[in-house]
Parts: structure tokens; sequence; C-alpha cells
């Protein structure tokens, strides 16, 4: 078989089963079987493919028709520029939570690297003269508290969360992508009950779903990704309220908490900070304009 034909039959197969952007993932695994990329494959379209090959790729597709996700099948997900390893234990890393990482740089660094500065006159020296202390909580994957770190270098990152299973993946991740990684930790704590110090920055895209809507949403993610950090409980605020009430204990004086969240729940999570003396906050949107970040300061 020709190799465009091979790669036709491919998407006709994932459409066929429903699968979203076949014409997308069919490529894209057409290049993760064969190491190939998208001129190799242009050059290449005319040609027969190796028996071995396509049977590869058939094994795929057919994985991929059952509505596995893409990124658990080929095992990485481009996140902020980075490409990180993903696994089944861990949420898939999203476009739409680069605005976390994109709102805590403007935050914290500004226009240097991210843009319009968003920081309060309060942080300009303060944080140049030493470097940041930052908190991924509930780190997953680490792509939060891992991209940050590299895109930030005078800041230390300590990466949280209670599953062994993204734990072992984060610390993958970071020995793949930084360099020094003295500057990382990894830290294995139910919220806050092990974490020690205090804070410049608190991070967090915490399980936000609420528990009668997971039920609904796409097979690739009711089906695939893990329900424990999918599900925020009956109203999806239980972690916003955790984090928010107990890091107050662990955020240096006028310091960031810097929440993703649904984009039905910005008014919610403003309550909260507000009701717990939190000040400057705001909501972000991501690039489809829906609410995705809510950010607050505390003074200690």
């Amino acid at each position: 078989m020709k190799l465009y034909e091979l790669i036709n039959a491919g998407i006709t197969k994932l459409e066929s089963c429903g699968v979203p952007d076949a014409d997308i993932d069919a490529d894209i695994l057409w290049q993760y079987v064969s190491g190939m990329d998208r001129l190799d494959i242009l050059m290449a379209k005319g040609d027969e493919v190796n028996v071995n090959l396509e049977s590869r790729y058939d094994e795929v597709i057919d994985r991929r028709c059952t509505r596995v996700p893409l990124q658990y099948i080929t095992g990485t997900q481009n996140f902020m520029g980075y490409d990180f390893d993903t696994s089944e234990n861990v949420l898939i890393p999203r476009q739409d939570t680069e605005t976390l990482v994109e709102t805590a740089l403007k935050l914290t660094v500004g226009s240097q690297i991210a843009g319009q500065s968003l920081k309060p006159a309060s942080f300009d020296g303060q944080m140049a003269k030493q470097p940041l202390s930052v908190l991924d909580m509930c780190c997953g994957s680490g792509c939060i508290g891992i991209s940050y770190g590299l895109m930030n270098k005078d800041s230390r990152v300590t990466l949280a969360d209670i599953s062994d299973a993204a734990l072992e993946l984060t610390c993958r991740n970071r020995d793949k992508l930084c360099g020094d990684k003295d500057r990382f930790s990894v830290v294995k704590s139910n919220l806050f009950d092990d974490i020690e110090g205090k804070f410049d920055l608190i991070m967090s895209n915490p399980p936000y779903i609420r528990t009668d809507v997971i039920d609904t949403l796409m097979p690739e993610v009711r089906d695939n990704e893990p329900r424990l950090a999918l599900d925020g409980t009956e109203d999806g605020l239980y972690f916003y309220r955790m984090i928010v009430d107990r890091a107050r204990n662990y955020i240096k004086d006028e310091g960031y908490v810097v929440f993703e969240i649904g984009n039905d729940q910005a008014e919610d999570v403003q309550h909260l900070f507000v009701d717990l003396g939190y000040e400057d906050i705001h909501v972000v949107q991501d690039l489809s304009h829906n609410d995705r970040v809510v950010y607050g300061r505390y003074r200690t």
C-alpha cells in the first residue's frame, strides 16, 4: 500500500469511530510510528509502505478508535514549547492551561518574558534580589511548574501532588527538560500537609469538574483521564476552598495564588478570595475568550 493510501485509510477509520480531527490524528500517528516529519510524509506519499510499519500503524489507529487520547498513545504533549512525557496517570497538558503559566510569568517577571507586566509596584525590585520561591500544587505531569521554572531562571520550584504515579512522571519530565534540576523539588503531599516554607507564588490547576458532569464529558476524558485529577466534588470548588484557605499560611507577604478554573467558575472563585482577605483579584481569559485563570494577592 502506498503511504497516502494508508493515511487516507486511517482517516476514514477514525472518522467512522467519531474521532475529532481525524485527519490530524492520522498524520500524527504515522509520524509517531515511522519517525517521519510532515515534509518527509509529503515527499514520500507515493512510496510503498513497509509491511511492519503498516501493521504498527493499523494498531495505533485501532487504539485511537477506542477513544484512547492521542497523547496517551504517543506518550508526549507539547506545552509552552516543551515536549512533556504523558501517561494515563495524569491529565494531559492542555493549551488552555498555558494561560495559567503566562499569567504567573506576567505577575512575577513582567514584560521581559511574557508581554505586558501585570505585577504590582510592590513587587518591583523585591523579586530581583533573590530567587522566587514557587509552588505548583496538584502538579500532575509537572508541566506548569517546570515550564514556569524554565522560563524564569530566577526561581526555585516545588512540585507537589498526592499521586505517586504523577510524581514519578514529574520527576521524569524534570530530568528530561531541566538542566539545573536542583531548582526543582518534588514532594508527595496531600495539599499542604507535607509542604514546608513559604512561597512568593502558588500555582494550581486542581480538580474542578463537578462530579455529576464527569460522565457527560468526551470519552477521551471520561473513560481515560484519571478521575482523581478531574473530580472537584459536588460543586467543583472543594480544592479551591482548601487551597485558598490554607495557602495563607504558606504565602509570603504580597505573594500570589494563581488558579486555572472552569469557564463558569470565575465568580465563585473570586468570592473565595474576597471572603478570605485576598486583594488584587482578577480574572484572565484564554485565547478562546473563556474565563480561565483567577488570581489574588495576600498580605500577611
